[in-house]
């Protein structure tokens, strides 16, 4: 493989830039399972984010393919917007949760 192509992908430069940090990554894949996903089977968000970047989308930038924002003029959701409020949901299930835990039974 090119020495130049190599270094693009390491660099994750194939990816948008708000996809490029891995915990960005896990918050993305996560509100996809959230949203969509529904499998008996025990598919899960790792299985996709792992799949997706890891395979997928670096075999496809090594034939000089990314993925990329559409330029429709459509009114698009927000994905910093959609992802955001997922943390928010999954931030408030976890604190009433160690809040359900923690507090004196009386």
């Amino acid at each position: 493989m090119n020495e130049e192509i190599r270094q693009w992908r390491t660099e994750g430069k194939h990816l948008p830039p708000f996809m490029r940090d891995f915990h960005d990554q896990k918050d993305l894949f996560k509100t996809i399972h959230e949203r969509y996903v529904e499998r008996p089977d025990g598919a899960n968000w790792v299985q996709a984010h792992c799949y997706t970047i890891d395979f997928f989308l670096w075999f496809m930038a090594q034939h000089g393919y990314t993925l990329q924002k559409c330029r429709t003029k459509l009114p698009f959701d927000d994905i910093h917007a959609t992802i955001a409020a997922a943390c928010e949901v999954r931030m408030n299930q976890e604190a009433a949760l160690l809040n359900s835990i923690f507090q004196p039974k009386g």
